[in-house]
């Protein structure tokens, strides 16, 4: 048995009901972890939502990479983990951005 997904799984597995965890440095402290709910759709890219005056959010306007993690919480354990570039970070449009889970 892997233990390595196919693209194809860990793309399905993004996409599915998970909490990530997303990893931002944060100037001369070490990264600020955290939860987020994320929204993802294969092939695509990650989107969430924060606050615009979170700490979160100063952090992420300050650094251009950014680490993702998505794990599962029952057996058989799974993770996904993702670093890479801070392709965007606008205003969010509430109606259509954020919606009931």
């Amino acid at each position: 048995m892997s233990l390595s997904m196919t693209r194809a799984e860990r793309e399905a597995f993004l996409a599915d009901l998970h909490i990530g965890v997303i990893s931002i440095a944060d100037g001369e402290q070490g990264p600020l972890t955290c939860p987020v709910w994320y929204a993802y759709e294969p092939g695509g890219e990650i989107s969430l939502v924060t606050g615009k005056t979170s700490r979160k959010a100063a952090a992420l306007r300050a650094v251009k990479r950014v680490s993702f993690l998505v794990q599962s919480e029952d057996l058989p354990y799974k993770y996904v983990s993702i670093e890479g570039p801070l392709t965007m970070l606008e205003d969010a449009d509430l109606d259509k951005d954020v919606r009931p889970i």
